[in-house]
């Protein structure tokens, strides 16, 4: 395909030079002056991040097809980051991801900038419920029940990334940023209305958690976070490998590779919380716990 057109401030950072010499340098300098995107992206990969020199020419038509990919109709300061990692072949699905969770940081900050809608007859502060755990787990069967005794809904993980599957909108860069906005959009807006939300998600990153917590508390909801486990680890993988959940555009299950990956990944919940583990507890204590926490 053709080269896209340069955005003017795309234009003026790679000049007319037929060789970039230097991203730490010159072309960093310059859009770090065009574009505050491209500046954020090139400070989270730190100093001096990508190698080489490349040809004008080649680092445009890379450059183009990332913005493509992104699409976009032209070419911006950050897709010139992202053709220079393609150009040299220099860590090009690691600075994707890091623009992915970038845009994601300044989408969600959007919706932590909210105000709740004013209503005269309501009678207490809005909750958020977080149930969070390693796929398997029990949080979604224990989400669906405490959705019923809340009559609030629930915003799953899986099923809003399953509407997304038939339109091809899933990449491996942001799959996880967009699940989170997503869910910080679904949930935002109807703490806004002053409605409860109960929120199905592995929960795995502290800064998810911590967003979550921050948006609804800046529109003056109550954060409610339950962690989920199953402790019987032979329980564990016999119902994580033995489940069809039928979701429409998502997998029937995961493997029990992809929960032990989750697990390696899980960031300690350093604040008190309750902890249901469903190897022990039956579904009707933990609704019960839950449902207390959440009135307390």
């Amino acid at each position: 395909m053709d080269d896209l057109p340069l955005h003017p401030s795309a234009e003026a950072a790679v000049g007319t030079d037929g060789v970039v010499r230097d991203l730490a340098g010159d072309l960093a300098g310059a859009l770090s002056d065009a574009d505050g995107i491209a500046a954020e992206l090139l400070d989270r990969l730190g100093a001096d991040p990508l190698p080489g020199a490349v040809a004008r020419a080649d680092l445009l038509a890379a450059a183009s097809l990332e913005a493509d990919r992104l699409g976009d109709v032209l070419v911006r300061p950050e897709h010139l980051v992202l053709g220079w990692a393609r150009a040299t072949g220099s860590g090009l699905e690691h600075v994707r991801g890091e623009l992915q969770g970038l845009m994601a940081d300044h989408a969600q900050a959007r919706y932590g900038a909210l105000r709740p809608v004013p209503r005269a007859d309501a009678a207490r502060p809005p909750r958020a419920v977080l149930l969070a755990g390693v796929p398997g787990t029990g949080k979604s069967t224990l989400a669906e029940a405490l959705a019923w005794r809340l009559r609030a809904p629930v915003f799953s993980m899986d099923w809003q990334l399953g509407a997304l599957v038939p339109f091809g909108a899933l990449r491996l860069d942001n799959t996880g940023p967009l699940a989170e906005t997503n869910l910080i959009a679904s949930t935002a807006r109807q703490l806004q209305l002053g409605l409860d939300v109960v929120v199905d998600a592995t929960g795995h990153r502290r800064e998810a958690r911590d967003r979550l917590r921050s948006v609804t508390e800046r529109l003056g909801g109550v954060f409610v976070g339950v962690e989920c486990v199953c402790s019987d680890e032979e329980v564990h993988r016999g119902r994580v490998e033995g489940r069809a959940r039928g979701i429409p555009g998502w997998h029937e299950t995961v493997s029990w590779e992809h929960v032990l990956r989750v697990k390696a990944l899980w960031e300690s919940w350093d604040e008190p919380h309750p902890v249901v583990d469903s190897a022990v507890e039956s579904p009707g204590s933990a609704l019960l716990r839950v449902l207390a926490a959440v009135g307390a």
